[in-house]
């Protein structure tokens, strides 16, 4: 469990901490590999809402969506203020890694969209490539589709016409949807887009993920709930359960690692299926402050309770008994559980019999736990 004590003493002097350690897959945490043997790694960062003041018709949003101009204020001082810092993080550990990195993996909601036009998306859209490409990371930025990419008038299209594009050119392929695969040695890296869910395309790929030593399966919102927004996460309508039930045992069958953002929080859990189970990790990389902090941990099975509702007991009262359901249904399942609010960025090393993460909080403060899977 994280010592918050032994952290600020350690910060304090001066010394350096390891980032949280935890197993996806393989070995136990309590036996962690050093990071040097493994065959590659690469970064996992979660939502960043790339946006300036220059992209919205802010007519637009006081009459359409004047609930949301707050999220865009804040997003645009992150945008200003903390994304160069995150982003020089990232370059530097590539420039410096103990093993091989082999991309960074983004997982959705790259800008913030709510533009009001198709030329003001386009303008984001642009922009916000022109900031990741100037970061020169040397690296392949491979993202799966967010909510908010497509989020306001036009900006399917603007997704389509743009980030479409530079996403295939970065994957080295052609395109036509944002359901992709892309490979790295053994390893089988899945792109699925929620918005445009295409379980038959998922089938097609099942013997790709049958000769994978790991599936990455990258998606915006989570497969499994884990926190108060229960009913948050892909395929959780009444009229979707059979596609939810297919896509969790095309999971477990293939026993993916599920990557995901969306809900702005930490979390990592074990799923069992009917064949053996899956890992699922969240991650969040809107940084809001120069010291980021570490809000709401949660821990262990007993964690995984409708007790999660309490952490944001005003959401959306009136679906609170559907959250709850979720919870309860899900809990059986749940064989592993750890959460906490908080921001920055991952580094997954992939060994052949594992997959261990680094999770960082902040652009550059690293988090230290032990915690074995």
């Amino acid at each position: 469990m994280f010592n918050r004590r032994q952290f600020v003493l350690a910060a304090a002097a001066g010394l350096a901490i390891d980032p949280l350690r935890i197993t996806l897959a393989g070995q136990s945490a309590s036996t962690p590999r050093p990071r040097e043997q493994a065959r590659y790694g690469f970064v996992l960062l979660g939502d960043l809402h790339y946006d300036k003041p220059e992209h919205h018709d802010m007519d637009w949003v006081r009459a359409e969506k004047p609930n949301d101009i707050s999220q865009i204020e804040g997003y645009i001082e992150s945008t200003r203020d903390h994304l160069p810092r995150l982003f020089k993080a990232v370059r530097d550990l590539i420039q410096n890694p103990p093993a091989p990195i082999a991309s960074v993996v983004h997982l959705g909601d790259f800008v913030e969209g709510l533009c009001g036009s198709y030329d003001l998306q386009a303008k984001q859209n642009r922009d916000a490539i022109a900031f990741v490409d100037a970061a020169d990371l040397q690296k392949p930025f491979l993202m799966t589709k967010g909510n908010h990419d497509i989020t306001g008038p036009d900006a399917d299209r603007a997704f389509d016409d743009l980030l479409l594009p530079w996403i295939a050119k970065q994957a080295g392929t052609e395109l036509s949807s944002a359901n992709y695969t892309w490979s790295h040695g053994k390893d089988l890296f899945v792109f699925f887009d929620a918005y445009k869910p295409d379980l038959r395309w998922l089938a097609s790929i099942s013997e790709q993920a049958k000769q994978a030593k790991h599936t990455f399966f990258i998606i915006h919102p989570p497969v499994v709930p884990y926190n108060a927004r229960a009913n948050w996460h892909v395929f959780s309508r009444d009229n979707q359960q059979q596609e939810r039930n297919t896509l969790l045992a095309w999971l477990g069958e293939h026993k993916a690692i599920v990557l995901s953002g969306h809900l702005h929080r930490y979390a990592y859990l074990r799923r069992q299926t009917d064949a053996t189970g899956f890992a699922q990790l969240a991650i969040n990389s809107v940084i809001r402050r120069e010291k980021e902090s570490i809000q709401n941990e949660r821990t262990g099975l007993d964690a995984y309770s409708t007790e999660l509702l309490e952490l944001e007991p005003d959401f959306a009262k009136h679906t609170r008994e559907e959250r709850a359901g979720w919870l309860e249904r899900e809990k059986p399942f749940i064989a592993a559980y750890d959460y906490a609010r908080c921001a920055g960025y991952a580094v997954l090393w992939v060994y052949d019999d594992s997959v261990q993460a680094d999770i960082y909080l902040g652009a550059s403060q690293p988090i230290m736990r032990s915690q074995a899977m």
